[in-house]
């Protein structure tokens, strides 16, 4: 069949929509596989004629070897149990296919690929789907039986390209990479069926090459180059100069390091795409070239013209095409070249003028200077222009753009297709190939986010879009290192012919990750994946929502789009998930670990011991009770009562002991199923300390005492790092561990700094409710709590190797080869994580949830602001806003920002799951909360005021103006000052997290007459309360 070369014609005319909704169908399953495995034949479509030309440049012995030295890295004492080959003809032209053969009976696992990436796909897909294993950025999970499962296993990509990184990613993760992280990433992307990434390190080596020939001075080029944490910025046009200027052992180290990633890319078969020049030039080339067309852009992202107002020399001048053929001629000599190259000219940037005559030249122009020096080059552009931009990027624009580059030659990366797809606005671009890549996250931020069933939903509808020219799926985070089960499961969309059953997936999920069968952690996932993992608004940048890691201020924006319920009761699982059953052979021996709860419960019938050592620890439990309740009959009398109804992190720890003893006994003691917990013995009887009830700090020491002594470890010199004992050893069989898979360190971890960014948000707003009724002891308390949380946040970070500031800026020191470059490399990650930019520009955008930044960074400005609202009670004047921003940049944002010989530690400290278990002791009870709504409120109609249930999502605030302000009944019976001036509008949200103190005294009971407390349904089977309350 000859196809028609003009891809618009056919969608005026209608003409060959059949034969194109075949071709769609393909893309959806694959060319068929007859029972020998050789291909049918298959059409071949217009934008797929130069991409077929893209071919690996290694030989499939080399890709094979590269395959096996993968598995030597990743599983060096089994990597003889596997065999690798190359074959391209086990699958149609155009798909990846892997095929793995298990015998089983001990015998070698033999897998065949198209290519060296196909192979290594292979291979994570026995590890994950025979073997319940798991490889993540994070961590790994490689536990494998002895004798290897038996398999047989064929499958075929849906499309011909798997595409990976954001020009930002870069940036954001990847600034202070060597080589040994990147061949640990490059191993992740084969293992993930990963075949285009992006390969832009070194760049600028050549650009220093290219520019000097042209008359440009060292001197300028100092000025030009962005500095090593804002290189993607740089090399878009936004900025020039922030960060620099690059060190001359900078362009070494990295065209180096270019050489060995590009080098492993190739031999596994991969495609790296290169950069290429969008026209964006240095301040110096206008002395040299005073004729050539360069015109000076408007600022970007708040920046002023010092360090924005880029150059950029128009594609129609003559300068362009020598420029861009040079530097193209450049870099391939220097690298070799897979002729694709990836060029942004508009990347949020506004063109000069939006006439399609113009836009059609540009884009021509930009193509043609590749050509010049490659003419097989094809033309991959960032589609984020087309989203960013939509108000200008209109139907006829984007097609100027688009059709300037012949059919095929341009590969356009749909950035955010699982939030806002744009193919099918601009009719599949109108004929180019385009990739569906999921974007996700932005800045690299930390904190629970995912859109599941938006992405399912649009990859689905991608795939039975009339004429669709998708080639591929993509990864497009501008940041990595968070959330990775979003990025496992679109991952799996790549092979996958239909959406997977969420439930089913997160189970499996679940099983992979901590090589267990766990029911508690398969649930957790469950309740995550319906919650937070389930965004259905459409929220970008969900970073600024997370209140604590704002700049503070009166208005800060926050929205949960999630069921509060499900992450809390997720934390519930997760820590019940911390021991596990072990069968005994002797003492602290180690022997089978039982996998799934059905075996835990048989070992433990079969040992008929379990009865009398669960009463040891019923009458240890008891006398523990007993010695609390002593110490509160002590302390009850001292304890007074201040604004009880003001219900503060800080009033119910001094007034709820015996609330939290309940908790944290409900929480480590209940069997949930099976009985993990009630075989253990307490080693030490617990008093009751200060700490335990949450006065003062967290401290590692404190531990001791701050939990009952069921939950207490002590560590073991053996192969299980801590144990606790069983209650009798000459009866009992079984002992009690806690989990230490790296994978559920991890992931508790990230579970509790979850609970408390939603806890300290929750305060953070109390504190300025506050403030707003002139409550300055209600700021004071408020603070003081959420000072806690952020300190406790710090401390249960610090136990993990993945959220430390000190492993960021230790890998930006180690770049520097004298002491002048060590302060520029660290005040660039320094200030890339905080104020991003001279003067704060686009402050917190990248900001990180990392031990080190919390503690030294969040705190302070939190202090700070909350002692300015309290000055401005003082005063009767309103807050002043500007002034604060103003402080807060001097004294704390910009002075962190260029601490370069602060020290943060690089290694973990203190034990993650103890840390953990105290602070779910500690916090734990403050949950059982209501919603609740201002009196104010009540002005609308009653059936407004329903209530409704803690699973329903926090509405996203708006202001309210012109209601009646609440009264805070204080005990002294004295009623708040406003500041002077103050309009007497309250910004708080009508619906709020309120923590409940569980002793309620007559001034609670006057305060809630006058609130509606919205209350979980207690016998709702998936109330999260019920078990606590």
């Amino acid at each position: 069949m000859t196809w028609p070369k003009n891809m618009r014609g056919i969608q005026r005319r209608g003409a060959f929509k059949l034969v194109l909704f075949l071709g769609s169908l393909t893309a959806i399953y694959g060319s068929a596989i007859n029972p020998e495995g050789s291909a049918s034949p298959s059409l071949v479509a217009p934008w797929e004629e130069h991409l077929k030309e893209i071919r690996p440049q290694a030989s499939p012995d080399v890709q094979a070897a590269a395959a096996e030295g993968l598995v030597k890295r990743l599983l060096p004492d089994r990597a003889s149990d596997f065999s690798f080959s190359v074959d391209p003809s086990i699958g149609p032209e155009g798909r990846d296919t892997f095929q793995v053969v298990s015998p089983g009976m001990n015998a070698s696992v033999d897998i065949v690929g198209t290519s060296g990436v196909a192979a290594a796909w292979g291979l994570l897909h026995f590890l994950k789907y025979s073997c319940d294993s798991h490889v993540s950025w994070e961590a790994d999970q490689l536990s494998l039986p002895d004798s290897l499962p038996e398999a047989k296993i064929q499958i075929t990509s849906n499309d011909r390209f798997r595409y990976y990184q954001n020009v930002c990613t870069v940036s954001y993760s990847m600034a202070w990479w060597k080589w040994s992280r990147w061949e640990r990433e490059i191993d992740w992307m084969a293992l993930n069926g990963i075949n285009m990434p992006l390969a832009f390190t070194g760049q600028e080596a050549i650009w220093q090459r290219v520019y000097s020939k042209l008359g440009v001075t060292q001197e300028e080029l100092d000025d030009h180059f962005a500095g090593p944490a804002f290189l993607a910025w740089g090399r878009m046009g936004n900025i020039f100069g922030w960060g620099g200027p690059l060190p001359q052992s900078w362009h070494e180290q990295t065209l180096s390091l270019q050489h060995q990633i590009l080098q492993r890319m190739r031999d596994f078969g991969m495609y790296p795409v290169l950069p290429a020049f969008a026209g964006h030039v240095p301040a110096g080339l206008t002395r040299v070239y005073p004729e050539a067309n360069i015109t000076r852009l408007g600022p970007w992202s708040h920046f002023n013209c010092t360090y924005s107002c880029t150059y950029l020399l128009d594609p129609n001048d003559p300068l362009f095409q020598e420029i861009g053929s040079k530097f193209i001629e450049e870099m391939t000599s220097e690298f070799g070249t897979d002729h694709l190259y990836n060029c942004d000219t508009f990347n949020e940037m506004t063109p000069q003028s939006s006439d399609s005559a113009y836009l059609r030249s540009v884009g021509a122009s930009v193509f043609s200077a590749m050509t010049k020096a490659d003419p097989n080059a094809i033309w991959v552009m960032q589609g984020w222009l087309f989203y960013n931009a939509a108000w200008f990027w209109q139907k006829p624009e984007a097609e100027a753009l688009l059709t300037s580059v012949p059919i095929g030659r341009m590969l356009v990366l749909d950035l955010a297709s699982e939030m806002a797809p744009q193919y099918s606005r601009l009719e599949s671009y109108f004929g180019q190939p385009f990739i569906f890549c999921m974007l996700h996250d932005y800045g690299g931020v930390d904190g629970f986010f995912g859109n599941v069933d938006g992405l399912l939903s649009n990859m689905m509808e991608a795939r039975a879009f009339p004429n669709v020219t998708i080639v591929g799926t993509g990864l497009t985070p501008e940041g990595i290192n968070q959330n990775y089960v979003m990025y496992d499961l679109m991952n799996e969309l790549a092979w996958r012919t239909t959406a997977p059953n969420i439930t089913d997936w997160a189970k499996s999920y679940s099983s992979r990750r901590y090589n267990s069968a766990d029911t508690k952690l398969q649930e957790a996932w469950q309740l995550l994946m319906r919650s937070v993992y389930d965004c259905k608004s459409f929220l970008r940048y969900h970073g600024k929502n997370v209140i604590i890691m704002q700049r503070p201020r009166l208005n800060p924006r926050h929205f949960i789009w999630y069921s509060v319920d499900d992450v809390v009761k997720a934390w519930d699982l997760f820590i019940e998930a911390t021991l596990v059953v072990y069968g005994r052979s002797d003492g602290f021996g180690t022997a089978e670990q039982y996998g799934s709860d059905s075996e835990t419960e048989k070992a433990i019938s079969q040992g008929q011991e379990l009865s009398e050592s669960q009463e040891f620890l019923e009458e240890e439990l008891q006398e523990h009770k007993e010695k609390e309740e002593e110490v509160e009959d002590e302390e009850v009398g001292q304890s007074v009562s201040t604004d009880t109804e003001r219900s503060s992190l800080h009033d119910s720890n001094k007034s709820t002991g015996s609330s939290m003893k309940k908790c944290r006994e409900k929480a480590v003691t209940r069997p949930a199923g099976t009985l993990p917990r009630e075989d253990i013995s307490v080693q030490n009887k617990a008093s009751m300390t200060s700490h335990s009830r949450g006065e003062g700090n967290m401290q590692k020491s404190d531990f001791s005492g701050a939990i009952p002594g069921s939950l207490r470890m002590r560590a073991k010199e053996t192969d299980i790092p801590m144990k606790i004992k069983v209650a009798d050893e000459s009866r009992s069989r079984y002992v009690a561990a806690p989990r230490r898979e790296p994978t559920f360190l991890h992931d508790l971890v990230d579970m509790t700094r979850q609970v408390l960014q939603i806890l300290g948000g929750q305060e953070a707003l109390r504190m300025i409710g506050y403030y707003h009724d002139g409550d300055k002891f209600g700021v004071q308390l408020a603070n003081s709590d959420l000072q806690s949380i952020l300190e406790d946040m710090d401390s249960i970070l610090a136990t993990s190797p993945d959220f430390l500031l000190g492993a960021w800026t230790r890998d930006a020191a180690s770049w520097a080869t004298n002491e002048q470059e060590r302060e520029l490399y660290v005040h660039n990650a320094l200030n890339q994580v905080t104020i991003w930019g001279p003067e704060g520009q686009i402050v917190d955008y990248a900001g990180k949830q990392w031990s080190g930044l919390i503690s030294r960074y969040v705190q302070p400005r939190w202090k700070l602001f909350s002692n300015m609202l309290i000055e401005s009670l003082e005063d009767g004047l309103p807050f002043d806003s500007n002034a604060f921003e103003q402080k807060v940049f001097d004294e704390i944002e910009e002075p962190f920002s260029r601490d370069v010989n602060a020290t943060f530690p690089t290694e973990p400290t203190g034990d993650t799951i103890e840390t953990a278990l105290l602070l779910y002791a500690k916090y734990r009870p403050f949950f059982d909360a209501a919603f609740k709504v201002d009196d104010s409120v009540q002005e609308q109609d009653d059936e407004s005021l329903e209530p409704k249930s803690l699973s329903t999502p926090i509405p996203l605030p708006s202001p309210e103006t012109g209601m009646n302000k609440r009264k805070r009944m204080h005990s002294s019976g004295t009623k708040p000052t406003r500041p002077r001036g103050y309009s007497g509008a309250t910004k708080r949200s009508k619906y709020q997290v309120m923590v409940k103190s569980n002793l309620l005294d007559d001034n609670l009971k006057t305060f809630q007459k006058k609130t509606l407390i919205r209350k979980k349904d207690e016998d709702s089977e998936n109330s999260i309360w019920n078990s606590f309350v």
